[in-house]
């Protein structure tokens, strides 16, 4: 009997055992869960404390308030407008006597003239707020034990909090596989869930509730004058015809409790628990087409969910989310443990500031999750503001602008491992096409095709908005390096394939407009170096930030582009064996551009002329395009150009909002890991709202994705030939570590760890094989085996091309500096595909 007594205790005491270490390791999954939550001790009382939730298509900003719930909402299809072509057919006549205007330095004579060469209407149209969902509750007491989160692990927003004894709980998120909107209202007394659910729009609608515990709201964007606002606001196009019509359906489920139908609203009573299914969609099929039928459409989406439980809606959520968000994690020294702090509280201690690792850590994810939920195949490309607008007036009509900001809000998807993501914006390249054929015949005579500096919904490509901003041809071109770019990391032959015309398209454009100046070299006229006044209307011959003239020959920042453009479709038609004439006319062409020029204060000259001014401090740094994102000025092949882009970089100061956010990546190019933390954490962050939206004066989700993409830039690098580990660590993340950033050439970070500064260990999976070049700043060994051989030769990795920048010009009397570069090792290791190798610190 002792025996079997003491077999009893030993089973108890290992049982015992394995639910404490089974308790710790939930307890240390929670703990790292909670690392990635955003968190709140009140609702928001303002858009830009409010939640963001979405699903590609959907938005949803949460407020999370006790006695009325708001969900502002918005479909990525809503905008003023309708399909048309902007383009003008009196532009093409004024362009040799703008060309002519230029050459003469007659800049604002030029730009006066240039007015007449913009789109009809001069204005684009505007992304626009969907609907509002109001929960008004009966709870009649004051609340206790308020939280309000944002999940970023599980993209769920929830909020608690207790009244009368009765503990509340609101789970809310947004699902791409069902593309639905879903509410989940509990609580742990039952009978004590009441409220009325209401739909109102900022556009003439109607909302309707049927026996069927369904609200229906049916609408149409309204015609507008255009022009109203103020500001970055007044700049939206009149719209005279019908408006894209729209509809919205919310379905109330309830567990006990009734729910009652009241006309234009849904009442629940004393229930237990509710879920609430929302849709949405509009009349909108593509971008020259609204024939759709919206209220067809979303009566498919809700039949096709109403059957799925809530636990089922959910886990489909979780599951096809985590997909994506799961492939990178970060650790930059920051735990929950060491500050719980609410989110609002820690973000006003940076500004005092604090130091926050985590918080860092949360803002990196944060563009991931804002990537993943708001740009999804299939869908449109993010915004200004994404996908979550609460206003008909948004600043800048929150269109996609694409001389920089809807480049960086992309340039987070492929390093950081969501390349599906990418596809929306690929994808309006292609589109961009065939209206920027009419563009290129109608302004230019010319072959190709051509977008400038802003686009909408309905892919205008004609120069908008006044000629000071654009007048500039060279927005396509950037567009077409994102497809590069994206089989760089993937080497997708179809894809390449698919995306070739249209880089060949965009390069014959400029195949017939590149005019040729005094010395014989190639450039773009009339063009702009974006967004910046250079120095040719003022007396001391000296860029002016915004004030003057813009309009130019020749800017910097065009020849890079376009250099980028020639070198990747040569590439491309090599790779495909395609077009032996066209490379060999890309050839001749490129070498005749416009070779870049170092000024009098040892800068990279921004225009053909030396205008830059040291001691001004614009947020555009245009020409530091070949710097970063490009990577024709980079340290080692150009270390002239290299060190006046550092000198510009200098010149330019730090700055916030998304012109600092580039700065990040920028001073990650130039090695300097401590001033691309001061762009990222006294200047950025500094900038947020308290919702981590990129704030500033007005809301831009720009900076958001740029300082993802600049802190993957400070941890690795891929261009050139080569993959550098942590070029660009700050002291003030001395212990850390990555896994799932990818590489150029097709390789994965499986894990990278440093300490003490230094690289400790990575782990690297060769996705399909070729050479692999590291290069470090310590010296490494390689796990196992095989031998680490130290790079002589170049790399032959077809993956890695640098596109050849000719010896730049150098001003008479430059004050040119030399800036110092750390020691760095450089191996080589012959990989095959799916073949994984760990490199430790010597």
């Amino acid at each position: 009997m002792r025996i079997i007594l003491d077999l009893l205790k030993i089973i108890l005491v290992a049982i015992l055992l394995a639910t404490q270490i089974n308790c710790s390791d939930q307890q240390q999954d929670v703990q790292n869960s909670r690392d990635l939550v955003l968190w709140y001790k009140q609702p928001a009382t303002e858009w830009s404390e409010a939640l963001p939730i979405g699903n590609g298509r959907l938005g949803a900003m949460v407020y999370g308030g006790v006695d009325e719930e708001h969900l502002q909402l918005n479909e990525e299809t809503l905008w003023s407008g309708g399909p048309h072509s902007y383009d003008n057919p009196e532009a093409y006549g004024h362009l040799s006597r703008v060309r002519k205007l230029l050459e003469q330095g007659e800049y604002i004579a030029a730009e006066e003239l240039a007015e007449k060469m913009l789109g009809v209407p001069k204005y684009q149209m505007a992304y626009q707020p969907f609907c509002d969902l109001f929960i008004t509750f009966s709870n009649g007491a004051k609340s206790t034990d308020y939280v309000r989160e944002l999940d970023l692990q599980h993209a769920v927003s929830k909020v608690t909090y207790t009244v009368d004894g009765a503990h509340f709980t609101r789970t809310i998120f947004a699902s791409h596989p069902d593309q639905a909107l879903v509410m989940q209202i509990e609580c742990d007394k039952p009978g004590q869930i009441n409220f009325d659910l209401s739909l109102t729009s900022p556009h003439p609608s109607e909302s309707k509730s049927n026996n069927s515990n369904i609200l229906t709201m049916t609408g149409e964007v309204a015609p507008r004058k255009g022009g109203e606002g103020s500001g970055a606001r007044r700049l939206i196009g009149p719209w005279e015809k019908e408006g894209t019509r729209f509809a919205a359906e919310a379905k109330v489920v309830a567990k006990g409790g009734a729910v009652l139908s009241q006309r234009d609203q849904i009442s629940v009573k004393n229930a237990d628990a509710v879920t609430i299914v929302y849709v949405a969609a509009t009349s909108f099929e593509k971008y020259d087409d609204v024939s759709g039928d919206p209220l067809k459409k979303v009566e498919k989406y809700l039949e096709l969910v109403q059957k799925k439980s809530f636990q089922g809606l959910y886990q489909n959520h979780i599951d096809d989310y985590s997909k994506l968000f799961e492939r990178v994690s970060i650790d930059l020294g920051g735990k929950i443990s060491d500050d719980d702090r609410p989110t609002d509280e820690r973000l006003s201690n940076i500004r005092k500031g604090a130091s926050d690792p985590l918080l860092a850590q949360q803002l990196f994810q944060y563009g991931r999750y804002l990537m993943i939920s708001g740009s999804r195949p299939g869908t449109q490309p993010l915004n200004l503001q994404g996908i979550w607008n609460s206003e008909i007036n948004p600043p800048w009509a929150s269109k996609y602008t694409i001389n920089i900001n809807i480049q960086m809000n992309y340039w987070v998807a492929e390093v950081c491992n969501l390349s599906e993501c990418h596809e929306p914006f690929l994808q309006m390249a292609t589109e961009l096409q065939t209206p920027g054929r009419n563009t290129a015949k109608v302004h230019y005579n010319a072959n190709g095709w051509v977008t400038h500096h802003n686009t909408d919904l309905w892919r205008g490509t004609a120069p908008v908005d006044g000629a000071h901003w654009g007048m500039w041809p060279t927005g396509g071109a950037w567009l077409c390096q994102h497809l590069w770019e994206h089989y760089l990391y993937t080497r997708d032959t179809q894809f390449l394939k698919k995306s070739y015309p249209v880089m060949k398209g965009a390069a014959e454009f400029f195949l017939d407009v590149l005019v040729e100046n005094d010395e014989g070299y190639l450039m773009t006229s009339p063009s702009i170096s974006p967004e910046h006044s250079h120095g040719g209307t003022n007396r001391d011959g000296m860029s002016s930030n915004r004030s003057g003239a813009s309009l130019c020959a020749g800017p910097t920042m065009d020849a890079q582009i376009i250099r980028d453009l020639f070198a990747n479709c040569i590439n491309a038609s090599e790779i495909l064996d395609l077009d032996k004439d066209f490379q060999s006319q890309l050839k001749e062409t490129k070498a005749l551009l416009a070779p870049m020029k170092i000024g009098r204060h040892g800068q990279l000259q921004e225009w053909q002329l030396d205008w830059d001014n040291p001691t001004n401090p614009h947020s555009h740094v245009s020409h530091l395009y070949g710097l970063y994102p490009s990577s024709q000025i980079n340290r080692y092949d150009t270390p002239k150009l290299f060190d006046a882009a550092h000198t510009s970089l200098i010149q330019r100061g730090q700055t916030g909002g998304w012109p600092g956010a580039w700065r990040i990546s920028l001073w990650a190019r130039v090695g300097n890991g401590d001033q691309a933390y001061t762009a990222l954490s006294n200047h950025v962050m500094h900038g947020l709202n308290p919702n981590l939206f990129n704030g500033r004066r007005v809301f831009q989700i720009d900076a958001n994705f740029g300082a993802t993409a600049g802190i993957a830039e400070m941890l690795l690098q891929s261009h050139n030939d080569e993959i550098h580990l942590l070029p660009a660590l700050p002291e003030a993340w001395p212990n850390g570590s990555i896994t799932g950033l990818r590489a150029r050439g097709g390789f994965l970070i499986e894990s990278m760890e440093w300490k003490d500064g230094e690289l400790a260990r990575i782990e690297i999976k060769s996705i399909l094989g070729g050479k692999c070049r590291i290069r470090s700043y310590g010296q490494l060994e390689l796990v196992g085996d095989a031998q680490l051989q130290k790079a002589k030769s170049e790399n032959e990795h077809t993956l890695y091309q640098t596109t050849e920048t000719r010896e730049p010009i150098i001003s008479k009397g430059a004050d040119s500096k030399q800036y110092a570069l750390k020691e760095c090792y450089l191996y080589d290791m012959k990989t095959k595909e799916g073949e994984a190798f760990v490199l430790i610190r010597q």
